[in-house]
């Protein structure tokens, strides 16, 4: 899908930070920097700013993405909450920037951990974000001693209060001083940025936006529980042997992925395929 933006083209320089925080060490003195990237506008444009940007040098720079359904490869999981789409834009994203690309995923598939926990994820309880993400980040990082690692990850402060409240620095969880010498610094470059700028600029390198912005307003899951009922329903138009599956799961778990005011709502009705008024 390519993207039509107007307003003034602005180069990745124009964003970069107009200090960094004392925190960190002088951007050359880091062995490798990683972009955590999902394969959305955000995720691009920190690697446009980081590249282009801040001029960190393509040989030091990796793309890291974290997929939730696990090794593609092994067909006993169901690609339920990935885009299928994904792993190819990442190569294209890969291609069109020059830069090398690492996919990690964790042992137990996102369908596999809500079976185990008896839940979905809720937005009080992302432990899809926190097991199939920053955990398999972590548990990535931790094998490597005696470096220096800044990781850059495209939140922003637009995006909503809680992360606008959020701190542009901090040492990352894998960070380790003593004999393990490691050194992970956690950097969120655009956090300033508005969605406007983010699109524009991808528009301005000329790197088309994923497939997943046709039907869905971010790049999460392709049934994320922050979807809206329209973005649900158009997914599961989508996906209709996935989302028969889900409302299956939610019938064997006694759990729902929806609710509101602490009431549970079935996923049938979150989108009234009931024709049930709830939102």
């Amino acid at each position: 899908m390519s993207v039509s933006v107007m307003g003034e083209k602005r180069g990745a320089e124009s964003f970069v930070l107009p200090e960094l925080p004392s925190e960190m060490l002088p951007l050359h003195e880091y062995d490798e920097i990683h972009v955590n990237v999902s394969g959305g506008a955000d995720s691009v444009a920190t690697a446009l700013v980081a590249l282009h940007g801040y001029k960190i040098p393509k040989d030091k720079i990796k793309l890291v993405h974290m997929r939730v359904d696990g090794n593609p490869n092994d067909h006993t999981k169901r690609q339920l909450f990935d885009w299928p789409q994904t792993d190819a834009y990442l190569e294209y994203m890969s291609k069109m920037l020059d830069l090398q690309l690492i996919v990690l995923w964790d042992d137990l598939s996102l369908e596999e951990r809500i079976r185990e926990r008896g839940m979905f994820p809720s937005s009080t309880c992302r432990f899809c974000t926190s097991y199939l993400k920053r955990d398999v980040y972590a548990k990535w990082v931790r094998q490597f001693d005696d470096v220096k690692i800044l990781l850059l990850t495209g939140e922003r402060s637009e995006e909503s209060k809680e992360r606008a409240e959020k701190p542009v620095f901090k040492l990352h969880t894998a960070h380790a001083t003593g004999r393990k010498n490691r050194t992970v610094h956690w950097l969120k470059p655009i956090k300033a940025m508005l969605k406007t700028e983010v699109r524009q600029l991808c528009a301005d390198y000329g790197i088309e936006l994923h497939p997943c912005y046709q039907w869905v307003s971010r790049c999460s899951c392709k049934f994320c529980i922050f979807n809206t009922s329209a973005e649900m329903s158009r997914t599961s138009q989508l996906f209709p042997e996935d989302w028969a599956y889900l409302k299956q799961m939610e019938e064997e778990l006694g759990h729902t992925m929806k609710s509101k005011d602490g009431i549970s709502h079935s996923l049938s009705a979150f989108i009234k395929e009931d024709q049930i008024p709830l939102f």
